[in-house]
């Protein structure tokens, strides 16, 4: 069962919204299957602008929420990670050793794909780093 669901409720709760209200941003079958597992990394992000809520206030990671909107499309996901690896003194090659990731993950997101929102989180907490640190906001003028 994915915690998500519940961070989710605790935020709607705070919102005084339902559940429901999310269907015109995700569609009606999308939230009932978070009870299972995460949403994609695509839907969090969708989730996230709609509360205008971080990621990380969203999943309980911090107390505090500092939203800025984010990029649907994380074309720099890549780079962000490595540069928090470099930060940390951590090589590619040990942050996919301890979280039991393949390589070939790191060479789908250095062409553009994006990681699903569960590893994100993975290597948030591996990093001891905020989600925000790893994911590309829009840029307000």
């Amino acid at each position: 069962m994915s915690k998500f669901i519940e961070f989710l409720k605790d935020v709607l709760n705070e919102k005084e919204m339902k559940i429901n209200d999310l269907r015109g941003v995700l569609g009606k079958n999308s939230i009932y299957e978070y009870s299972k597992h995460y949403p994609t990394l695509n839907s969090a992000i969708k989730i996230a602008n709609y509360l205008q809520v971080s990621l990380d206030y969203l999943v309980g990671k911090k107390e505090e929420n500092n939203f800025k909107k984010y990029k649907i499309e994380q074309s720099d996901f890549f780079n962000k990670v490595k540069n928090q690896l470099h930060l940390n003194g951590v090589t590619i090659k040990k942050l996919c050793t301890d979280l039991g990731f393949s390589r070939t993950n790191f060479s789908r997101w250095k062409k553009g794909t994006n990681p699903n929102f569960l590893n994100i989180i993975c290597i948030s907490e591996y990093l001891k780093c905020d989600i925000d640190d790893i994911l590309e906001k829009e840029i307000i003028n």
